[in-house]
Formats: structure tokens, sequence, C-alpha cells
């Protein structure tokens, strides 16, 4: 397969989860105008956030299995279709509980990216799949900057939040049909360096039987702990970092969009560079992932803590920056980490597990901020969370990089064994 084939795929998927992103993320630029809309509370939004979360919690085991069974390319192409549609019925609500409860529909389409990332491990080998992961993680910072920039100016012209909705909604129902026609299934495993060459069909598909087995595996369960705890900080910031700069910070919106297109550029570097550094990491050690990850999210936690109590509105800009670079380094090498210690037929599974633990402290999260911004400000409690959650993060990615290699090791030997059976017995075409 021709390399230019390949990056052309993982720029689809960067197109796509880059729009979907911008979907999720309108919701956090429009919040002060939902929340004088509709006369709710801090609280009120918080619960809906973490509602909305939940839905997709629920689903995520079983779109796994899906994708470790079936056509990735068919089931990512109807969740885009999914996302669409339930993000026109959100545009049309006119009270806070018809938004409520189309919201919560949104949740189901949150289904695409295991069945992303378990494609980008099958079209990219191990030590290349750092940059792709990079390249595809790079999407959620920009697809922030396109939700914030839509919504934002769509308020700042005097037009109704809704618009915003109706054109990410269509775009999403575009990029399922271009997925369709465009990306190509491949046979699970065909990047791995044992099995080159000699898959002709998709010989590997996930049983139910084999999925605990994801449970059992040391090095899953303590990126699973970190995925929990790690994404406290991301969606307390995600999801109030505009009505913090807004109301505590009293930044006007037009200076808000400047800010956050800074740093959400800063961001998209951030994953890029870090996607390079973790595959030469990787060359260098089994353990280069996961001492990468490990250094990221203890900055990670002291630079927040420096940007929320900075004096000055340069020191708040400047910290910030170095925040936004900084703090999506782990994330792909998270990502490429999984496929390391993962089987190919299961991956997706795995992704999806990861997701789960993910989404379950994304769902508490928002409500926690909310909560507390009430008892004492929305700044001390991203603070507060951030700082907390992260230093644990850096705990558990210590923990891993001792375990990792047994587990890397342990995959690399079942993929011996499965290119030494094919030998003996050649696949049929």
């Amino acid at each position: 397969m021709k390399l230019s084939y390949k990056w052309a795929i993982a720029i689809i998927f960067f197109i796509f989860l880059t729009f979907h992103q911008a979907d999720r993320f309108i919701i956090s630029a429009i919040t002060p105008q939902l929340l004088d809309e509709f006369k709710v509370s801090y609280s009120a939004m918080g619960f809906l956030f973490s509602a909305t979360v939940l839905v997709a919690v629920v689903l995520y085991p079983v779109w796994g299995f899906l994708y470790d069974r079936y056509s990735r390319r068919l089931l990512v192409s109807l969740a885009a279709i999914i996302w669409g549609l339930t993000t026109w019925l959100n545009a049309l609500s006119r009270s806070f509980q018809q938004f409520f409860a189309t919201r919560l529909a949104t949740g189901i389409d949150d289904a695409a990216p295991p069945g992303i990332y378990s494609l980008i491990a099958d079209y990219f080998e191990p030590t290349s799949r750092g940059k792709a992961m990079g390249l595809v993680n790079a999407s959620g910072p920009l697809g922030a900057i396109i939700g914030s920039i839509l919504s934002l100016t769509i308020v700042s012209a005097g037009m109704n939040w809704r618009n915003a909705f109706y054109i990410t909604g269509t775009i999403g129902i575009l990029l399922g049909v271009t997925t369709y026609l465009a990306v190509k299934d491949i046979p699970r495993g065909s990047s791995e360096p044992e099995l080159e060459g000699k898959l002709t069909t998709d010989i590997y598909k996930a049983t139910l039987r084999e999925l605990p087995t994801l449970l059992k595996n040391k090095s899953l369960i303590l990126l699973y702990l970190q995925g929990f705890f790690g994404v406290f900080p991301w969606n307390a910031i995600t999801f109030w970092i505009i009505t913090y700069m807004e109301v505590e910070r009293s930044i006007p919106p037009e200076e808000v969009m400047v800010i956050m297109v800074l740093w959400l550029v800063a961001m998209v570097a951030g994953n890029i560079v870090s996607g390079y550094l973790g595959d030469l990491l990787f060359k260098k050690t089994r353990r280069g992932r996961a001492i990468l990850g490990g250094v990221v999210v203890f900055l990670s936690a002291l630079l927040i803590y420096l940007t929320m109590s900075a004096k000055t509105h340069e020191e708040f800009l400047i910290y910030g920056l170095l925040t936004a670079f900084e703090i999506p380094m782990a994330g792909p090498n998270v990502s490429a980490a999984i496929t390391d210690v993962t089987e190919p037929e299961l991956r997706s599974s795995a992704s999806a597990l990861q997701r789960f633990f993910e989404n379950v402290g994304s769902a508490v999260s928002p409500a926690i901020v909310g909560v507390m911004a009430e008892k004492a400000t929305l700044g001390e409690a991203i603070t507060l969370i951030s700082v907390s959650t992260w230093i644990l993060c850096g705990i558990f990615f210590t923990i891993l990089t001792i375990i990792i290699p047994k587990d890397i090791e342990r995959l690399r030997k079942l993929m011996r064994e499965r290119a030494g059976e094919l030998e003996k017995k050649p696949l049929k075409t």
C-alpha cells in the first residue's frame, strides 16, 4: 500500500474528527447565550453536559465490539450520518427541556473514534503510528477553533446560535458519505511487521468471550485509569474556560475568540509534535511513549496552575499558550500505546473502553465544576480539578513505564506465532 494513500486516509479522518469536534465545542462557546435564553443556572448546564456524555458512555462498548467484527468503514459512515441528524434536531429546540432531550441524542453519534483509531493502526506500522495518531488527535483543538469561531461569529453578528448547529449537522452527513466512498476496509493486523504481506482477507475478528481479556491487560488498566482522571481537567477547561474568561476575567467576547484561536493553534502543534516525539522515543525504548506521557501530565499540572493564577492579562495569555502547547501531548501516545499492547481484532474495543472510562470522567467533571463555581469561583474550581487529577495521572504513567515492555513483548510474540501459522497454511484470496 502506497504511503501517500495511507496519509490520505489519515487526512480524511482528521477532517472528519475536526468537524465532529467543532460540533461538540459549539455548545461551550454559546453557553452564555444559552444561560440567558433558557434562564438556567451553571448547575443545570453542567448536568446537561454530563448527561450527554453518559449516553455516549453506555454505547461505547457496543460500538467498539461492532467495529471489531464488522466493516469499520460502514460503521464510521453511519456514525457521521447520525451525528448530522441529531445535531439538526438539537437546533430545532425552543425550550430548555427540548434542548436537554435532543442534546442527549447527540451522544449516540460519538462513536467514530474507536473505529478510526483501529483503522489507523492497520494502515500504519507500530513505529509510525504516533505521527498518524498525532495528526488525527490534532483534529480536537482545530475543531474547537472552528466551532468557537463559527458560533462566536454567528452570535456577534446578531444571528441565532442555532445556525451553527445547522451548518455542522449538514457537514456531518456529507462526511459520512465521503468516508463511505473514499475509505477502504483493510484486514485487521495488516501493518504488523510479522504479518506484512501475509493477510489477504480479514480473518481476525473479535468474539464476545475475548473482550474480558482486555481488563486483564495491566498496561491497558493503567491507561484506562489515567484516562478516567485525565479528562477531568480537559472537560473542566473545555466546557467552562470561555465562560470563565468572559465572566470572571471580564474579557470581551471578541478578545476571547482571539485568545482561544491562539491557544488552540498551540494545541494543534502540540499534538503533531507529540506524535513525532512518541515515535522517536518508542524506537529507542519500548517505554518511550509512557515516559513522554508521564512528563507531559506532571508539567500540565504546573502550567495550568500558573495560567489560572496569572495576575495580569499578559501573563494569562503567555502561560495559557505554553499550557495549550503542552497539555495535549499525552493523547497521541496513549492512543498509540493501546495499539502497542492489544491484538488487532480487539483494538476498537480497547479504544472504546478507553473512551468509556474517559467519558465517565467527562460526565462527572463539568457538573462538579458547575457546583463548585457556585460555592467558590469558576477559576478556583478549574484549577483544583486540573492540578489534582493531572498529578494522579503522572503516577499512573510512572507505573506504566515499568510494566509496558512485558505487554508489548506478549503481543509481538503472538504476532510471530500468527505469522508462522499463516506461512504453514497460505490464505486463499
